[in-house]
């Protein structure tokens, strides 16, 4: 796959004083001043460690796991390291991570969610890391993504995944007699649902959250019909004979009465928030929100399963993404940075992650009699095998640029009766000559 360039006007016009801002709370640069520590050196490295979460909240149950993760390693690591969290709205982490890159600084490990991983790599944010991840990944055995499959274009590994999700069908079992397997099923049954309260089933058509609503639909579906979305070399192909199949799949829907014209002001949180409020009975998202659903008065009917493919025999292949750990670019110490990694992803460490509802990347925690205690484990088992049956994919940085644009074409062909194979010739054209 291809790398394009990032446009620099992000960087160019950022403030001097947001820049500083950045530096200043930032331990790690590459002046010369910090020196490589060693192994021998008892007092160790303060490393900063950029996520999204915050460790000091415990309103979201992975931000306290995150707190036990880095406080144990503090404790524990026998080079006398410390790690200290610096969090970040995710809203804003990219742009904060590429401008203090720009500014010549930044933390010693990042967590990168993996649709936006090639904007850190083209940003510089990120380091390789092959020459310890990939006999990391042998060593673990029962990682779920292997060292090729996470290997980029340019022949490294720049992120190890720590967490899974895969998007599913989720459904009301109260609503739907079986889970509906093919497009012809889940066509069938969603219309029969229908009712002047509630939709059968609903796709996100808004450019809301960079189009996910529809993108994390379309992918799966378009490799069901026989097509990629991209190409080898990072050239858009969806609007293949496969490509087009979906979008008019996407019309039937809403001819059919499955769907109506709301979903065209709908993002991807919007049809989860009306899942759990009752007015979809069937949408398709990440297992990373399903916890919520348990929560609702609906958790009794709540059900998932494989996206159906084209066909019952063959569900759609799985949609895979999870946030990811990287050493930083202008990590004092990479070694360093990596032991932190290494230990966040043991196996112990996993079990915590499970006890906060994510979905591990280390099939071995499912053995561990405190995972198969909780409520969702038997959904978890199910969700890691579906995963198994597709990979981690990491888009060019652009490609939410791309994502928007595909989105309005189809609302054209939807609503308002466009030429699906013209319309995504048209955006296939636009982001190919770009």
């Amino acid at each position: 796959m291809k790398l394009k360039h990032l446009k620099k006007t992000v960087s160019v016009l950022l403030s001097a004083a947001l820049i500083a801002t950045l530096v200043g709370c930032s331990s790690s640069s590459n002046d010369g001043s910090d020196t490589a520590q060693s192994e021998e050196n008892a007092e160790g490295i303060d490393m900063t460690f950029w996520i999204f979460l915050d460790p000091n909240s415990t309103e979201d149950p992975r931000s306290v796991v995150l707190s036990e993760i880095v406080e144990e390693y503090n404790e524990t690591n026998e080079y006398g390291n410390t790690v200290t969290v610096e969090s970040f709205n995710y809203s804003e982490f990219e742009a904060q991570a590429i401008q203090a890159a720009a500014a010549g600084t930044g933390p010693d490990i990042i967590n990168c969610f993996s649709d936006q991983l090639m904007q850190h790599i083209e940003a510089g944010t990120v380091q390789p890391m092959t020459e310890y991840a990939a006999d990391f990944i042998d060593e673990m055995g029962d990682y779920i993504h292997t060292a090729d499959k996470l290997t980029q274009a340019d022949g490294e590994i720049y992120s190890l995944p720590w967490e899974s999700r895969v998007t599913t069908l989720w459904y009301r079992s109260d609503i739907y007699d079986t889970a509906p397997a093919s497009w012809d099923d889940l066509l069938t049954m969603s219309s029969e649902a229908s009712t002047d309260l509630a939709l059968g089933f609903g796709i996100g058509l808004s450019e809301d959250g960079n189009g996910a609503g529809l993108i994390e639909t379309f992918i799966p579906w378009i490799h069901s019909a026989g097509g990629e979305f991209l190409d080898e070399d990072g050239n858009a192909v969806f609007n293949s004979d496969a490509g087009v199949q979906v979008v008019e799949y996407i019309k039937e829907l809403v001819d059919n009465g499955s769907m109506d014209q709301t979903m065209m002001n709908m993002s991807y949180d919007d049809v989860v928030d009306a899942f759990k409020s009752g007015t979809l009975y069937g949408v398709n998202a990440g297992t990373q929100r399903a916890a919520t659903i348990l929560e609702s008065s609906y958790a009794d009917s709540f059900e998932t399963c494989p996206m159906p493919g084209v066909t019952a025999d063959d569900p759609a292949p799985a949609y895979n993404a999870g946030q990811t750990l990287a050493i930083g670019a202008f990590a004092q110490n990479p070694e360093m940075s990596m032991d932190f990694i290494k230990f966040f992803l043991s196996e112990e460490n996993q079990v915590k992650w499970v006890g906060a509802n994510c979905l591990p990347v280390r099939t071995g925690v499912f053995d561990y009699d405190e995972v198969k205690e909780n409520p969702m484990y038997d959904d978890m088992m199910e969700w890691s095998e579906y995963a198994q049956t597709g990979e981690i994919t990491f888009y060019p940085a652009d490609y939410t640029e791309l994502c928007t644009e595909l989105v309005g074409a189809v609302q054209k062909v939807v609503y308002q009766g466009a030429d699906a194979k013209e319309e995504l010739d048209s955006v296939a054209e636009w982001y190919n000559s770009k």
